[in-house]
């Protein structure tokens, strides 16, 4: 049956996304693939990085949406001018390799100096060059992340954005609220839904991906809104922290739950980089 058969990568080997992303998917991808089935399209409220449908076989089409303005640029503009982007970004790499460079180009990023394809390039430049891949803005909406210092200079994308380009004519990029996307799903789609992961007890954790940041009230409105679109016929899957209240509540709501063995690979602190479980939940539409 059409809904028994679950997304295999279209290659042996994985896609790796353009972007580096706090909470990417990449290392959990065969166990998020495995509870993903062939739909007609599959509609992602929290894109990010891109890492599942970059390799999410088996959809004619692709909602994905981000509340994150620049990330949402960066897709468009890849989409309607993948080469113009590559030869613009690869300017923005060899031209700003300095401490004093980067903080220039964030300076200009900040003061919304940039046409839409100059701050789609910045913002590919900000992301590789800046401290353990981080996106994150301060309260007044500016992007503060500190430079990296690599040893090695980073590496340019240019075949991941090319791979990029024979999948984006199947996809819709939408700056929107994850709330607004989810109300357009109904039967014959998967929603992948991979929100800011609710901080576990005793740590901050990270969710300002926006300005704003990510709480709590934000996870149950977001659960909600997911139950409404499975009673709309739509199949869901979602990833989360394994905070206690986290899993009661989806209990409560009836989801279906299995450990994801996940590495956090983004953090300041290098002890605190290692194996830790987190949620996945679905529903099955």
């Amino acid at each position: 049956m059409q809904g028994r058969t679950m997304c295999k990568p279209a290659v042996n080997e994985y896609n790796r996304p353009f972007l580096k992303w706090a909470g990417g998917k990449y290392a959990v991808l065969k166990q998020i693939l495995h509870r993903l089935p062939h739909r007609n399209r599959l509609i992602e409220p929290f894109v990010g990085g891109g890492s599942v449908f970059l390799n999410a076989g088996g959809f004619e089409r692709y909602l994905l949406a981000d509340i994150n303005r620049d990330l949402i640029n960066l897709y468009q503009v890849a989409t309607t001018s993948n080469e113009v982007l590559i030869d613009k970004a690869e300017c923005f790499f060899k031209q700003n390799k300095s401490q004093e460079a980067f903080l220039d180009v964030r300076a200009k990023f900040n003061a919304m100096s940039y046409t839409s394809l100059e701050r789609a390039a910045a913002f590919l430049y900000l992301n590789r060059h800046c401290f353990n891949g981080l996106t994150r803005y301060n309260r007044n909406g500016k992007y503060n992340v500190a430079y990296g210092r690599y040893k090695k200079p980073p590496y340019f994308p240019k075949a991941e954005l090319t791979h990029f380009a024979s999948i984006a004519p199947r996809c819709e990029f939408s700056h929107a609220h994850y709330s607004d996307t989810i109300r357009r799903a109904g039967a014959g789609d998967v929603i992948f839904c991979d929100p800011p992961y609710e901080p576990l007890p005793d740590t901050t954790g990270f969710t300002n991906y926006v300005a704003g940041g990510f709480t709590f009230q934000d996870q149950c409105t977001l659960a909600n809104e997911l139950v409404h679109a499975h009673q709309r016929g739509a199949h869901i899957v979602m990833t989360n922290s394994s905070a206690p209240k986290i899993r009661e509540m989806y209990e409560s709501l009836r989801f279906k739950i299995h450990p994801l063995n996940a590495r956090r690979t983004i953090s300041c602190k290098s002890a605190t980089r290692g194996a830790i479980s987190d949620l996945i939940c679905f529903m099955e539409g």
